[in-house]
C-alpha cells in the first residue's frame, strides 16, 4: 500500500462525511465539495493501486530475468541459434526445390513459359500506365 492509495481513502472518507454534513445540513455547496472530495479520493486511490500494481508487475519481471541471468546468456542463445540454423535450412530446402521445379517447367514448355511471361509482362505495364483521358474531355484546342 503505498500513500496514494492512503491519501485516496482518507480524501474519499473526509468527502463522505462533508457530503452526509451537507444534506443534514441543507448546504448545498459543502454536498458539492464532498461529492468532488470523494471522487478525486477514489481517483487517488485507483492512482495508488495500479501503481502498486505496476511495482508487483516489475518485482516479478526482475524475479525472472534473474533466473534467467542464473543461467546465463549462453545456453538461450545457443537455443535461439539453432533454431535460427534451422529455419535457414529449411528455408533454403524449399527455395532450391522450387527452384528445379520452375527450371522443369521452363526447360519441358518453353512457349508456354514464354506466354505467361508475355502475360504477366502486358498486365504490369496496363497497371503502371497512366489513364487516357477520354475522347470528350480532351483538350481540342
Amino acid at each position: 500500500m503505498n500513500e496514494d492509495r492512503i491519501k485516496g481513502a482518507a480524501d474519499k472518507a473526509g468527502g463522505s462525511i462533508k457530503e452526509t454534513l451537507g444534506n443534514a445540513t441543507g448546504d448545498g455547496g459543502m454536498q458539492a465539495d464532498g461529492v468532488l472530495d470523494k471522487a478525486a479520493g477514489t481517483a487517488r486511490n485507483a492512482f495508488g493501486q495500479a501503481k502498486d500494481a505496476a511495482n508487483d508487475a516489475a518485482q516479478a519481471l526482475s524475479g525472472k530475468a534473474s533466473e534467467l541471468a542464473g543461467e546465463g546468456p549462453g545456453p538461450l542463445l545457443d537455443r535461439v541459434g539453432d533454431k535460427a540454423s534451422e529455419y535457414g535450412r529449411d528455408a533454403r530446402d524449399a527455395v532450391v526445390a522450387g527452384a528445379s521445379g520452375a527450371a522443369h517447367v521452363v526447360r519441358g514448355f518453353p512457349l508456354v513459359t514464354l506466354g505467361l511471361v508475355a502475360v504477366v509482362a502486358f498486365l504490369a505495364g496496363r497497371v503502371t500506365a497512366p489513364q487516357p483521358k477520354a475522347w470528350y474531355n480532351r483538350d481540342w484546342r
